[in-house]
């Protein structure tokens, strides 16, 4: 029989996503630690994209920023909810980060 609970930590959330009538329901589920590692690199990337930038490095970096968050086969979901337009994913995914996320990973490094 077990006296403690083991755990490895992990950053979990339900993220609902509405834009007038219509919405997604995204989940998380990730290594605090990696997390931190692959949203450093996406800020890194999105730093590096210009005003000029092409549509297809766009749609790149905002997959990118979305797969870290909520993996790959959801950041499509995403994408296909904003009809294609990368500028909104990373709109949403930045409000997530500066409004929930980034409490979260802090909350499970200093457990």
């Amino acid at each position: 029989m077990f006296r403690k609970a083991i755990t490895l930590n992990r950053v979990r959330d339900h993220v609902k996503i509405r834009e007038g009538s219509d919405s997604i329901d995204l989940f998380v589920d990730a290594d605090p630690y990696r997390m931190v590692t692959g949203l450093n690199a996406a800020m890194d990337k999105m730093k590096a994209v210009d005003k000029d930038a092409d549509a297809e490095t766009v749609k790149e970096v905002a997959m990118y920023f979305a797969g870290v968050i909520y993996g790959d086969e959801q950041a499509e979901k995403l994408l296909d909810f904003y009809a294609g337009q990368a500028e909104c994913v990373v709109g949403v995914c930045g409000q997530y980060l500066a409004q929930r996320l980034a409490k979260l990973i802090e909350k499970a490094q200093k457990k």
